[in-house]
């Protein structure tokens, strides 16, 4: 039973680096009486292709160094291959095809709180509509943490069409979330301002 309740607890970490996708699986993450999310800090950076990159940054803080142990160990011990099979079970919950091309994380243990860096490459998640892009992961509740950010960078030459939801800071090519600004994954829509349709 203990091994379940840490496995369990490795896939709702999982989420994190997906902004927390699926509400019921959020709420028992809220209700975990091993630890809490402190923070969490997410970068998306998307281009011109299908895929992005999506960073995240999150501090987990534990009710006894056992259970923190007890997490490591099994956080260490699952694979590529069941974080691929559970976002495959995501995908099929947005309706929506979206894999997972790379999947790297690293601990640093700071004593009171255990931060864990998740770096994930999802293809399928920018998709091209005749000159523009639309990075989109549909209509997907996030929830929202006191000290949290949710950033999307794009290029430089990007020319943003639409937003959703209304960012807290709109700094042009970088979107910034915070808060409880943070309720939606965002769709933006955007097209290069040097690109051409014809061109090369």
């Amino acid at each position: 039973m203990l091994e379940m309740g840490n496995k369990t607890m490795i896939y709702l970490l999982m989420l994190i680096v997906l902004f927390f996708l699926i509400t019921d699986i959020l709420t028992l993450m809220f209700r975990s009486p091993n630890f809490t999310v402190e923070y969490y800090n997410s970068d998306i950076i998307a281009g011109y292709e299908d895929n992005a990159t999506i960073t995240t940054v999150s501090g987990l803080k534990f009710k006894s160094d056992k259970k923190k142990e007890e997490y490591i160990k099994t956080y260490k011990q699952t694979s590529l291959d069941t974080f691929k099979k559970y976002f495959s079970e995501v995908s099929d919950e947005i309706g929506k095809k979206i894999e997972v091309i790379d999947f790297k994380s690293t601990m640093d243990d700071k004593e009171s709180i255990l931060e864990i860096t998740e770096t994930v490459v999802l293809s399928g998640i920018v998709q091209k509509s005749d000159s523009s892009y639309i990075l989109d992961m549909g209509q997907i509740r996030m929830n929202s943490v006191a000290n949290s950010t949710l950033k999307v960078h794009l290029p430089e030459d990007a020319e943003i069409e639409t937003v959703e939801p209304t960012p807290t800071k709109n700094l042009g090519t970088l979107l910034v979330w915070s808060g409880e600004d943070i309720k939606t994954f965002p769709k933006v829509v955007y097209k290069s301002s040097t690109h051409r349709e014809g061109d090369e």
